[in-house]
């Protein structure tokens, strides 16, 4: 192993550690809490490990938006939001596990559902290319790859892009900003000489 690469492994190989430790934790903990709660085999045995996986999975639904260049999805943020929160009341509250309302271990797995399903969903869509940036087309006109586009046509690329969100994830700015930038180009190609017009008739 040279010595560039040995920090990373043992990097790797400690935060592994880490999260085997603190999942298995974890799950004893929620299961203290889903046990007090009423709850008997199998169902208790298989809801202390929902929220984790909650987390795992919209924690890899927001890696895919990133790569895709996409802005963060609320309803996947709102899931590991919620992952979180239910993990941590699970292990807080596992040295008083009668002390979580059963209504609350019951109508978890429901809302676990739910957030799962659409952290699934946006991966699924990510994987069909779905909510991708706007195509911009070639200012020659030929197709031709890497060639740049004129002032003009990016601002007509701008003013035509239906998709607000997915510009702001294409160039990194807040979508508030893209409508304010929208309006400042739609103001600028009026002018005669963006049109290519002259102040004669």
């Amino acid at each position: 192993m040279s010595a560039a690469r040995a920090p990373r492994v043992v990097g790797w190989v400690a935060l592994a550690g880490v999260s085997l430790i603190a999942g298995i934790a974890s799950y004893f903990h929620a299961l203290a809490v889903v046990q007090a709660a009423g709850a008997t085999p199998p169902v208790a045995y298989l809801v202390p490990a929902l929220a984790d996986l909650v987390i795992l999975g919209a924690s890899a639904d927001l890696l895919a938006a990133s790569r895709a260049g996409q802005p963060r999805p609320r309803l996947t943020m709102l899931a590991l939001g919620t992952g979180i929160a239910v993990t941590l009341a699970m292990n807080v509250v596992a040295s008083h596990p009668h002390a979580m309302p059963s209504w609350l271990v019951d109508g978890w797995p429901a809302v676990a559902f739910v957030l799962a399903l659409e952290s699934l969903a946006g991966l699924v869509r990510r994987g069909r290319g779905g909510d991708a940036a706007p195509a911009v087309p070639a200012a020659s006109g030929h197709g031709e790859p890497g060639v740049p586009l004129s002032t003009e046509a990016a601002l007509r690329a701008l003013l035509a892009s239906d998709s607000e969100r997915a510009l702001a994830g294409a160039i990194g700015i807040p979508r508030s900003r893209v409508q304010a930038l929208k309006r400042q180009v739609a103001d600028v190609a009026e002018q005669p000489s963006m049109n290519g017009e002259g102040s004669h008739d």
